[in-house]
């Protein structure tokens, strides 16, 4: 919890507590903050403040009970504090005590107080009056004696049938009619029980008596010395020692609980030892207080404190000469973690603090006698094992296991199905081993599943004392294959049929779904797809290896690792090797005893499929003087001999496994459109677009070689790159703008903020990573402009187009048919005309394969005898007045920025 939360909730407590000293001090009235602070309070704790200080919650509550009310006194039949018939008065100390007590309380609940060694014994005293509130039914013991104002009840029955409640008189008698006076004071209950059923018997013929007790007696005793809130108590007549003690709140951890003193009449009648009822349950000295008692609790004088593996920490109270062994029953006994050789004791003397160990298990150490101020601290035997295998990891039952001379692996280890889970490693698997008092290690590599089939070879490692054995996992989807393996008959076959069910509904909604048409995003080809059919894209080889490179020993080997560096010295480098490239756990991993290149594989889960075996490398690091020397070393895999798989490796060697060439050339082309054979195709680097297209079966009589469109990945992602250029220095031309319209009486044509709405259009533009290709001459095997492909290339052959769209400042957007004899300025007329923002000058023609026709041979492009062709669209521009400089920029710009990235992607750049 927060010091804030903790202070704050102090604070509260230590207002209230105010609050109600000031109430029983001077009756005076709450202020409104008061009140307020107050009714934040659960009800229950409002009643029990107001109990607690004497305050009628009348008062509180503003229903009665003013100034002018005049004091009552309620008695209950439990033990109960006097309160004068005057008013209220309240002991400060008394409250200060209390509020003391909730504090520490308080401390209790938040926690503040955790760890720290406490007192034995007081928490069970603690009360208040009203816990010890007797009912009416509440039954009478044979022993108890009868006196002066306790009430009796005394039923005829025969001839006679009559009631009586007799109060018995101060001078002890009762006086039943029709029999006189009896005399019952110093009768035990019982006696007099007997007593008058024989009298009425004798002297009333026919008529049987029974008796009872009805309101017992209230009787005056004091409670002082360390109590909680020590004073004068209205007790039942039944009242025993402990439960005053818990009346007045219990005892403070000053007080004794061995020494509690009961006075009568001036001499100590009775000494209690709270520990003979908190240890054993023994009650036979808490006996009935009588009427002028006074129970006298001194200050504890002798303590010792006991912690460690004891089941009852605590500090105790000594009574008199004790035994380490007597005090430590007291305290619960020692845990079954404690090593009782080592005790330690650490005495005050008047040198210090002097230290002395004693054994627990001799007889000396247990008559040791403690003293007061002791401090007696019991150790724990270390938690590690003395002796044992010790088994971590993907096996069915992790843990310690006895050690014997000569066993071997399979002793621990000897099934695949019973003693190892379904996603077990079985041909990599760890012993560590302690080879010297500084516990430094060594680790031994084996072969799990050569050990288990062929228990007699090198595999099945002979164990010693404090071995411990790692083994690893291997990818499988425990949580599936567990999932298959334990279900029910019954349930796979609902599930099958189920299965079956989904299958042959998803058929019949195919066959009854028409096609439905998408258009993509980069290309605007209008694809035709299956409507209930998701499009997977297949992964490659060389993707679909480096999914499967999850390191997923990393963790596991870590404990290992951190532990060959920490033993590593300026002589002894840190016994770790490496492994990269195509294997399925590539990293760091301990080196092993006569580990050589193929252990080192077999560790990083073996060769993936992309493996190239012809030729690994091998380097090795060595200092000469102040020099760094690496040395490379290549090895073929498909051998075993010592130059090659065989080569002992040694610290901080690196192998690196290199892939096959050429295999992550397994490249993906898109092919969109109007050819023979639309689809994904394969292809390896170096393939051309007239390949792919041969291989496509060629175009169909209906395509339009003119307008190509292809859409490259990474000139879209070079795209995002130069748009974020572009819309960063667009912001700073913006800044400097509005900087000087602020410090000058410039006007613009439009505003900063206009400006920047460009800006924000420009971050929306989605990039379509297109670039320009010449496909007839393509065609014509002209290699100038015949296209490498790339990955994820995409290439669309539209269907020929027999229109021409007019779009922008015309003054109807719309499309019409292509005819040779119409120029520009024909289908800008058939359009309605150019409206009046009109830039007239600047209009220009895109192709439908996303080149630009500027028809006045500006300097953006030079086109000389350019003629329209189908499939084309003019765009007529907004008058450059309409925009201002920063406008004219940013499209420019743009155009420019685009034509720039579909020419370096043509060059290769």
């Amino acid at each position: 919890m927060k010091l804030s939360t903790i202070a704050k909730s102090m604070s509260k407590k230590i207002a209230l507590s105010s609050l109600f000293v000031s109430l029983s001090l001077f009756a005076q009235t709450p202020t409104p903050e008061q009140m307020a602070q107050f009714k934040q309070l659960p009800k229950a704790q409002q009643e029990q403040l107001a109990k607690q200080y004497g305050i009628p919650m009348s008062v509180i509550n503003g229903t009665g009970g003013g100034a002018s009310q005049a004091p009552t006194q309620t008695t209950i039949q439990g033990p109960q504090k006097t309160v004068s018939s005057t008013g209220p008065v309240v002991d400060i100390k008394r409250q200060l005590d209390g509020l003391a007590l909730q504090v520490k309380e308080l401390n209790k609940e938040l926690g503040l107080d955790e760890g720290e060694l406490k007192p034995f014994g007081y928490e069970v005293l603690k009360g208040t009056p009203e816990s010890f509130t007797l009912s009416d039914d509440f039954p009478v013991p044979n022993d108890y004696l009868i006196g002066p104002g306790d009430e009796l009840k005394i039923e005829l029955y025969g001839k006679v049938n009559q009631e009586f409640i007799l109060k018995v008189t101060r001078e002890g008698m009762v006086n039943l009619p029709t029999l006189g006076p009896i005399n019952a004071s110093g009768l035990t209950f019982s006696e007099f029980r007997a007593l008058m059923t024989k009298t009425v018997k004798n002297k009333i013929i026919g008529v049987d008596a029974t008796i009872s007790m009805g309101s017992m007696r209230m009787m005056q005793v004091y409670i002082v010395g360390e109590s909680v809130q020590p004073g004068a108590y209205n007790v039942a007549g039944i009242t025993t020692i402990t439960q005053a003690i818990i009346a007045s709140g219990g005892i403070k951890e000053t007080g004794s609980l061995r020494n509690i003193q009961l006075k009568r009449k001036g001499k100590v009648v009775k000494t209690l030892d709270m520990y003979d009822l908190l240890l054993k349950g023994d009650t036979k000295n808490d006996i009935r207080l009588e009427r002028g008692d006074t129970l006298f609790i001194p200050t504890v004088k002798e303590v010792v404190s006991v912690e460690g593996a004891i089941k009852r920490p605590a500090i105790y109270e000594l009574k008199k000469r004790t035994k380490l062994v007597e005090l430590l029953k007291n305290a619960g006994g020692t845990d079954v973690t404690a090593f009782l050789q080592r005790v330690s004791i650490q005495r005050i003397t008047e040198e210090g603090v002097v230290v002395e160990t004693v054994d627990l298990n001799s007889k000396k150490g247990k008559n040791f006698i403690v003293k007061s101020g002791d401090k007696i601290q019991i150790p724990k035997v270390r938690d590690s094992f003395s002796s044992g295998i010790a088994i971590r990891g993907e096996v069915a039952r992790q843990g310690v296991y006895q050690f014997k001379k000569g066993m071997k692996v399979t002793d621990l280890l000897s099934s695949t199905s019973t003693d190892l889970k379904v996603t077990t490693d079985l041909n990599y698997a760890l012993v560590v081993r302690e080879i010297n008092t500084h516990r430094d290690i060594k680790v031994f590599q084996f072969d799990l599943a050569n050990a288990i089939d062929s228990p007699e070879s090198k595999d099945n490692l002979v164990l010693q004392d404090r071995d411990q054995l790692f083994v690893f996992s291997n990818d499988v989807d425990a949580e599936f294959w567990l999932g298959i393996k334990d279900e029910t008959e019954s349930t796979r076959t609902e599930q099958n049929k189920l299965k079956l069910e989904e299958e042959s509904l998803q058929r019949d909604l195919m066959q009854a779904s028409s096609t439905i048409e998408v258009v993509d995003g980069q290309t605007g080809a209008v694809l035709k797809t299956d409507s209930a059919k998701k499009e997977d894209v297949p992964l490659t080889a060389g993707q679909l290896g480096k999914a499967e490179r999850l390191n997923l020993r990393e963790d596991q080997l870590k404990p290992i690792l951190d532990r060959l560096k920490a033993q590593a010295s300026l002589l002894s480098p840190a016994e770790i090797v490496d492994i990269a490239g195509d294997v399925k756990y590539p990293g760091r991993y301990p080196l092993t005893e006569n580990a050589d290149v193929n252990s080192l594989i077999k560790a990083g889960g073996g060769l993936l499929e992309s493996a190239f075996t012809n030729r690994a490398e091998l380097s090795r690091t060595t200092y000469k003087d102040t020099e760094l020397i690496i040395k490379q070393t290549n090895i073929l895999l498909e051998t075993k001999n010592a130059e090659n798989g065989g080569l002992v490796l040694k610290a901080k060697d690196r192998l690196n496994i290199l892939s096959k060439p050429g295999w992550n050339d397994e490249l993906i082309l898109d092919l969109q459109g109007e050819v023979m054979f639309p689809g994904k195709y394969t292809f390896k680097r170096g393939t051309t677009i007239s390949e792919i297209i041969t291989r496509a079966g060629g175009l169909t009589k209906f395509a339009d070689e003119n307008g190509a469109i292809f859409a490259r990945e990474k000139l879209k992602k070079r795209e995002i790159v130069q748009m974020n250029f572009l819309r960063a220095q667009l912001q700073q031309q913006i800044a400097g703008m509005t900087l000087r319209k602020n410090s000058s009486s410039a006007s613009f044509s439009s505003t900063p903020t206009d400006a920047m709405a460009l800006v924000n259009e420009l971050e929306t533009t989605e990039p379509m990573g297109r670039m320009v290709i010449n496909l007839p001459e393509i065609l014509k095997g002209n290699d100038k402009f015949d296209i490498v492909l790339a990955n994820e290339d995409k290439l669309y052959i539209p269907e020929q187009s027999d229109s021409i769209s007019i779009v922008g400042e015309v003054q109807y957007t719309s499309s019409h048919t292509f005819t040779n004899d119409k120029m520009i300025d024909d289908y800008i007329n058939l359009a309605g005309g150019m409206k009046a923002q009109a830039d007239s000058d600047r209009v220009y023609v895109v192709r439908a394969d996303g080149s630009v026709l500027v028809p006045n041979n500006s300097f953006w492009f030079s086109r000389e005898n350019e003629a329209l062709r189908a499939g084309d669209t003019i765009i007529v521009p907004i008058d450059v007045d309409y925009l201002d400089g920063l406008s004219t920029i940013a499209s420019a710009t743009q155009i420019v920025y685009q034509l720039g990235v579909a020419w370096s992607a043509i060059n290769g750049n």
